[in-house]
Order: C-alpha cells, then sequence, then structure tokens
C-alpha cells in the first residue's frame, strides 16, 4: 500500500480528497520551484563547487530563491539589484530558462566570486 501526501499528490497532478487541515495550511505557506529550475539550480551550484544542502536553501513566495553559504548569500530574484560585499543578487532561476541574457548575466556576476 501506498501512503500519499498532499506534497506526493500536487507533484503528481492526482486530486488529494482527504486533506488534512493542519497539512493543507502547511502547504499554502510552502513554496516550491519547477523541476527545471531545480536542475538549472544544481547545475550553478555544482559548477562553483557549491554542494547544496537544505539548510542552505530558502524558496519564497514568486519563486525567489535564496542560497546561505558561510560567507556569501546568493539571491536568484533580480540580477540589476545591486550588490553588496556578502549578498549577491542574481536572475530569477525561471527567467534564465527562458532568456539567455539573463543566464548570461548570473554567470559573469558567479564567474570571478569564490564561493
Amino acid at each position: 500500500m501506498i501512503n500519499l501526501s498532499s506534497q506526493i499528490c500536487e507533484e503528481l497532478n492526482l486530486t488529494y480528497w482527504q486533506l488534512n487541515k493542519a497539512e493543507g495550511s502547511l502547504l499554502e505557506n510552502r513554496y516550491t520551484i519547477t523541476r527545471d529550475e531545480k536542475e538549472l539550480l544544481r547545475k550553478i551550484l555544482s559548477a562553483k563547487g557549491v554542494k547544496l544542502n537544505n539548510s542552505m536553501l530558502e524558496i519564497r513566495e514568486n519563486a525567489v530563491v535564496i542560497i546561505n553559504l558561510a560567507n556569501h548569500q546568493l539571491i536568484f530574484n533580480d540580477v540589476n539589484n545591486r550588490d553588496t560585499d556578502n549578498i549577491v543578487h542574481l536572475a530569477k532561476i525561471a527567467d534564465m530558462l527562458c532568456d539567455a541574457e539573463q543566464k548570461k548575466f548570473t554567470w559573469y556576476k558567479l564567474k570571478n566570486l569564490d564561493l
């Protein structure tokens, strides 16, 4: 027998009729990104030698992804935002999938960054 959670049903695009109210309220506050976005994020961090774990990753509303590293914070939201010494603003991952220029600007910023 397979136990289906609402998250599994959502990923499989199935209707989950017996949704627990407590679990439903948790799902409303949980944000996610698509599989393609996860794969691109993995490739970007892998190219910079960063092994991602759940404690480093934060996903916010509108698919804004924040990676907390030891010395830097990478914010995947808008590549045009001004960077500081330890905060680097990069393009939103979904935008990089659709627009090669956004990906190019992101790689340019990451190229000289020592993570």
